[in-house]
């Protein structure tokens, strides 16, 4: 939530709402960052930023490629992944970085480079998308088509 309230008045309002039933918690905290869920959402000088959030108690595994499963499954894995980090950072930086990890956590689980690359380009294609970074610097030239539509967009339409 945010808000121009005084914590004071926030805190008050959050007791009184506690107190109407008492199967109802609620565990306060104030500062420029919240997780919740799968996100991370930081407030940066009133600008919010959303990022993908990984629990430190959570071990990055992934259904190992060398598994008794169908192969549309395994790029199932990564296409979700890429679906996930594109619909939840608000930033280029941050979906390649979630990309970069997710390559990462394939390889070590098995996956060939050339099934990752191949997936991961499908993926774009489908998109109409670019790599992150080709994506981010066509953006940052102001009178191209693709400076005004962001990845964000053309994976929702």
């Amino acid at each position: 939530m945010a808000t121009n309230v005084f914590k004071e008045d926030i805190l008050k309002e959050l007791d009184e709402t506690i107190k109407t039933d008492s199967n109802f918690t609620i565990n306060t905290t104030i500062s420029q960052s919240l997780e919740y869920l799968d996100v991370t959402v930081e407030n940066n000088n009133g600008h919010l930023k959303i990022s993908i959030y990984h629990k430190s108690a959570s071990e990055s595994y992934i259904l190992p490629y060398e598994s008794d499963h169908p192969r549309h499954i395994h790029a199932n894995i990564i296409y979700a992944a890429l679906a996930q980090a594109a619909l939840n950072c608000s930033n280029v930086e941050d979906f390649d970085m979630e990309r970069l990890s997710t390559e990462m956590i394939l390889l070590v689980n098995g996956y060939p480079p050339k099934f990752i690359q191949h997936h991961i380009k499908k993926f774009f294609v489908k998109y109409d998308s670019m790599s992150p970074r080709q994506d981010m610097l066509t953006r940052m030239q102001p009178n191209t088509e693709a400076a005004r539509t962001t990845m964000k967009e053309r994976f929702n339409h």
